[in-house]
């Protein structure tokens, strides 16, 4: 091994001791905990007696800790590692004080240097903080503001949340610390963790982003710091509602306006159709209203540079099936695997895939096949082969130039809108509605590559956002928590209060046509999927 690469290794080694050093005692944990409130690694002996985090400072107040049974096995393999390593240890390859060994001063050293480094931080972003509260939207709008910058922010956080990865741990429900430290209202913290890399568009397990933390407890100040980084700000919550339903359900008239001014969306509709305004009241929907008039800085964002971001996060652990009907491809894509440590390869569709690699004509179209439907609804890469071709031993091509530009034809743009949609975080396109699948028994073929059951059926609705229904909805007496809408029907078309549908074969008796209640044939399904919207019917 070259002194270069042992010298990457080496500090690599170290970075990953000081993430399982105990912040109390500078050691390896022993019977590590973790602290729900920020994440920390500590010595399960050390908890009883501690008021503050050791590392990051945060008070513990209420704080418990969970233990992870894989977290013994991970800390004394790092323990043999650096007993192995110890040796090549020295001046030129670590460049550290002499004297200190990288499991004792050095590290005490370093959670110090972070400990007093988050604080001078919380005392300079204390000011920055006050004078963003305080600062008016006229003031705001004369700011200028380049949005290209806005969203490298974004691309930034994003990227960073993959590198920082302690920022991403959950807890029981789900939660970040970010969702943590904006639920509890801490400024310093929130913007520590969002310097670090913090993705402020996590759901928890209820659906909350950090942006429904703090506009469900009335934060402006919060409000206005998340916005900064270019949180996305309709993604929708618990029953589809979004942090602009949230602060008119709480009167937070300030940060609706806020979050209008900023883009929100006033006609977003939640699970039953309710949109901000309709549950605003007068005077909130005048806000509304002339804050719409004076928006800031809208939404949109160019989708090119966000795919662009995550084929880059993407590129970092790239989890391939592949079905091509070709040997040759699939004897290059192991020659591929072996000289990138990357890119690896899975014998089936499992929910650990990222890209599905797929035989096109020279036209970049696929046919549509179950793996296809399947790859959709998943939200994967479906990539050509010829990223396999044109990929080499020292370079694999970019995943942009070879993603399917159709399935069966051009205008089905399916594994696109799916990504789409998985990257702004909105439901999938099945979301609010109830299938009824009509004599599905037996297998039933579409195509030679498309043979159905009702198993398979049922997985994809169900991957897609759907709900399948074990017997005959009866249209007149839809059970209350089943009237919703659904979120993906275009605005003002047939199906945008219909909740319920009936699937029959291609020989279909289409006796319901209510605006709550349709009867529609398979392919209607199969076509939706494929273009990843909810067609209208013909």
């Amino acid at each position: 091994m070259s002194t270069e690469k042992l010298n990457k290794f080496l500090k690599a080694l170290d970075a990953v001791t000081l993430d399982y050093t105990c912040g109390f005692c500078s050691e390896l944990c022993k019977d590590p905990v973790t602290l729900s409130t920020c994440f920390h690694l500590i010595c399960s002996e050390h908890f009883n007696n501690l008021r503050n985090c050791p590392t990051c400072n945060i008070p513990l107040a209420g704080c418990t800790t969970f233990t992870d049974d894989r977290l013994d096995a991970c800390i004394n393999s790092t323990k043999e590692l650096n007993n192995i390593f110890e040796s090549f240890r020295n001046k030129n390859v670590l460049q550290t004080t002499k004297g200190e060994s990288s499991n004792g001063t050095s590290k005490k050293r370093a959670i110090k240097e972070k400990v007093h480094s988050i604080e001078i931080s919380d005392k300079e972003n204390k000011k920055t903080v006050k004078s963003n509260t305080n600062m008016t939207a006229s003031e705001k709008s004369k700011k200028p503001q380049n949005k290209n910058d806005n969203l490298n922010s974004t691309l930034l956080s994003s990227a960073s949340s993959r590198v920082h990865k302690g920022t991403e741990k959950r807890n029981n429900k789900g939660e970040t610390a970010l969702h943590v430290a904006c639920r509890l209202g801490k400024v310093d913290t929130v913007i520590e963790l969002l310097k670090q890399g913090a993705n402020t568009n996590t759901k928890d397990h209820a659906g909350w982003t950090p942006l429904h933390e703090v506009v469900q407890n009335g934060r402006l100040d919060l409000v206005r710091i998340l916005l900064q980084y270019n949180t996305l700000i309709d993604v929708p919550g618990q029953g589809n509602e979004t942090p602009l339903h949230e602060a008119v359900r709480y009167n937070h008239a300030e940060i609706a306006e806020e979050l209008v001014k900023n883009g929100a969306n006033i006609k977003s509709r939640n699970s039953k159709g309710e949109t901000p305004t309709e549950l605003a009241s007068e005077d909130m929907k005048r806000a509304l209203e002339d804050a719409a008039d004076n928006i800031i800085q809208t939404q949109g964002a160019n989708v090119t540079i966000i795919s662009e971001l995550h084929a880059e996060l993407d590129f970092e652990d790239i989890r391939v099936f592949c079905v091509s009907q070709f040997r040759t491809i699939h004897n290059k894509l192991k020659i591929l695997s072996k000289h990138h440590s990357n890119l690896h390869i899975e014998a089936k569709l499992v929910k650990k895939v990222t890209h599905l690699i797929v035989d096109t004509e020279d036209d970049g179209i696929c046919t549509s096949s179950l793996d296809i439907l399947q790859g959709i609804v998943s939200g994967l890469w479906i990539i050509s082969t010829q990223w396999i071709t044109k990929s080499t031993e020292t370079n694999l091509e970019p995943f942009n130039d070879y993603e399917v530009k159709g399935v069966g034809n051009s205008s089905y743009l399916g594994p696109k809108n799916s990504r789409y949609n998985k990257y702004k975080q909105l439901p999938g396109i099945f979301n609010g509605c109830h299938f009824y699948l009509h004599n599905f028994n037996t297998k039933y073929e579409i195509s030679k590559s498309i043979v159905l059951t009702k198993a398979i059926l049922t997985k994809l609705i169900i991957d897609a956002g759907g709900v399948v229904l074990r017997r005959v909805p009866n249209p007149e007496l839809i059970p209350d928590a089943e009237k919703l809408v659904p979120y993906h029907a275009k605005k003002d078309g047939k199906l945008v209060n219909c909740s319920h549908y009936i699937i029959f074969k291609d020989i279909y008796e289409p006796m319901y046509n209510m605006a709550h209640f349709k009867a529609l044939p398979i392919g209607w399904l199969i076509e939706c999927i494929e273009k990843y919207e909810l067609c209208e019917p013909w």
